[in-house]
């Protein structure tokens, strides 16, 4: 069983006095076994700990036997999120080697719908995170931040990470002036959906575009069949005119990319046209796989966090409890689905629960 103790600090350790009766990086070595086992919460890390005691005395001490669901409830209100990061630059520096051809990160929120507190007047908490294009791993994560939302969230995220050579994708609701500025500054680029927050520049991109005598640099055409329905995407690559440039005065831009998708569903066709900003130009294939890639996040994060790992129903509430136990879902995610072993990710969860030696396969590289 690899060490852990280097991700896990005692220098992390939020708690005081008398109470780290148990060694913190024993702690956390459980709660990240039973995630990656399916636990879900603070009495399923007890419970597991008393189910695997032999197997995890293999390599944790354990001095004053297995920790109770309060030990852990405790240490979850209790440290800082940003104590879980070291798996996050582990990933981070695994994706960098991997990807370096075509980096990118697609930042998108979710809403953990019972995260809520009504006697504290809590709402839902709301995770950013940062994901990488097919890599299919969360490389940093952080919670909205009060009275900013998902865009100061998305900023602060930006700062933390090391995105130079790498394109930031984000939705439209990101679309803003200082963020992409903020992007280029930190040694990225970006690629962004541009819908009706920016009305005005909205529609002069559209005029631009629907004009029949302007060139564009590039031209991409994909077709995609599934489930008795075929879509076909058309993406146009132009340059931003000195006039809309002038205009708008929009940081860094590079490019305009104009999507037309055509959508039939047996007799039934509809078509839809999207706009994004760009910083730099690339060709029309590029900006495709730029795009599409972006919705990874969706099928392959926020999808698998809900309908594999119960994400949506998780019920802490108190203190720092829901971004860390956020965050560590997100950890045994990835984990999990950086494992080359045949099966899917509800079955590899599943599996290391049933057999040790898969549990130790999934850590081997940490």
């Amino acid at each position: 069983m690899p060490a852990l103790s280097n991700y896990f600090n005692d220098e992390d350790d939020p708690r005081k006095s008398n109470a780290p009766r148990h060694k913190f990086c024993d702690l956390m070595t459980i709660s990240l076994l039973c995630a990656l086992c399916g636990g879900e919460t603070a009495v399923d890390m007890e419970h597991f700990g008393q189910m695997k005691e032999d197997f995890l005395r293999e390599f944790l001490e354990l001095p004053h036997g297995v920790p109770c669901h309060d030990a852990y409830s405790r240490l979850f209100r209790l440290m800082k999120p940003t104590s879980l990061q070291a798996f996050f630059d582990k990933f981070r520096r695994d994706f960098a080697a991997a990807h370096a051809e075509h980096p990118a990160i697609a930042i998108d929120g979710k809403e953990m719908r019972r995260s809520f507190d009504k006697a504290a007047a809590q709402s839902n908490l709301n995770v950013v995170t940062a994901f990488a294009h097919g890599a299919r791993l969360s490389l940093g994560m952080t919670q909205s931040a009060k009275g900013g939302g998902e865009i100061l969230a998305l900023r602060e995220l930006i700062e933390i990470l090391d995105i130079r050579g790498i394109t930031i994708t984000a939705d439209a609701l990101h679309c803003q002036r200082e963020t992409c500025d903020l992007i280029v500054q930190e040694g990225g680029d970006y690629c962004m959906q541009l819908k009706r927050n920016l009305g005005d520049m909205q529609a002069d991109v559209r005029a631009f575009v629907a004009d029949q005598d302007i060139e564009y640099n590039d031209q991409y055409t994909s077709v995609d069949g599934d489930h008795g329905r075929v879509e076909e995407r058309s993406h146009r690559v132009y340059d931003v005119p000195d006039y809309l440039a002038e205009t708008h005065q929009w940081p860094h831009l590079g490019a305009f990319v104009h999507v037309v998708s055509t959508r039939t569903a047996g007799q039934t066709a509809s078509s839809s046209e999207r706009l994004y900003l760009l910083s730099k130009c690339v060709t029309a294939q590029a900006a495709a796989t730029l795009i599409r890639g972006h919705w990874e996040i969706e099928n392959s994060l926020h999808w698998s966090l809900d309908v594999v790992m119960n994400d949506d129903q998780h019920r802490a509430r108190k203190d720092n409890a829901p971004a860390n136990f956020a965050a560590l879902r997100r950890i045994a995610l990835g984990i999990i689905k950086a494992n080359t072993a045949k099966g899917s990710n509800r079955v590899k969860f599943k599996k290391a629960g049933w057999s040790n030696d898969f549990l130790r396969t999934l850590i081997q590289g940490f």
